[in-house]
């Protein structure tokens, strides 16, 4: 296919995607554009963490988990289009309680995900399989969780059942506690 420029706005009903060849095997794998997108036309709620909350689409929600107790937010179905924003509004200090984000139902995370954790105080990444429903996140009882005040996950469906997850943590040399994790 040729190079084409255009003089204008490019538009698409549904949606654009970018692919990479594997020059060895010829294999075409699709790379998803805008998992971390910006907030234009997004409406904004405070939320409280509990053990049952559910996100909307469209929504950037800012949350107050601390570690010291365990928090459950539920995504709304995965349907190509909807994305909504999870924003940490507090210190995630105070022990080693576990949030978890759960896909709705059959809704699974895109296999192949890559999620940041510092289970080890170092950077390192989970991958996520086929039919992972869940990421969890498990505080250190430490004031330099990486995941902390401001920290955003995006969370963004571009196919029907399948969430392609994007993050923005601490970027503190000290902040080295917490784990992210994918889980069924």
């Amino acid at each position: 296919m040729a190079n084409t420029t255009f003089n204008g706005p490019v538009r698409s009903e549904n949606g654009f995607q970018s692919i990479t060849k594997n020059l060895a095997s010829g294999e075409v794998t699709a790379n998803y554009l805008n998992v971390k997108f910006d907030f234009t036309g997004m409406t904004h709620t405070a939320v409280t963490a509990g053990a049952a909350v559910t996100l909307a689409g469209g929504v950037v929600s800012t949350v107050n988990f601390t570690g010291a107790g365990a928090a459950a937010m539920n995504l709304p179905s995965a349907i190509a289009g909807t994305k909504l924003a999870y924003v940490q509004r507090v210190d995630t200090t105070g022990g080693t309680a576990t949030l978890t984000f759960n896909a709705n139902g059959t809704d699974a995370w895109y296999t192949g995900s890559l999620i940041e954790t510092r289970a080890a105080d170092n950077v390192s990444y989970d991958t996520s399989t086929a039919g992972e429903g869940q990421l969890v996140f498990t505080a250190a009882n430490a004031t330099t969780n990486f995941f902390t005040i401001g920290s955003i996950l995006y969370f963004s469906c571009t196919e029907d059942g399948l969430w392609h997850v994007g993050l923005d943590s601490a970027k503190d040399p000290l902040a080295v506690k917490g784990a992210f994790a994918w889980a069924a």
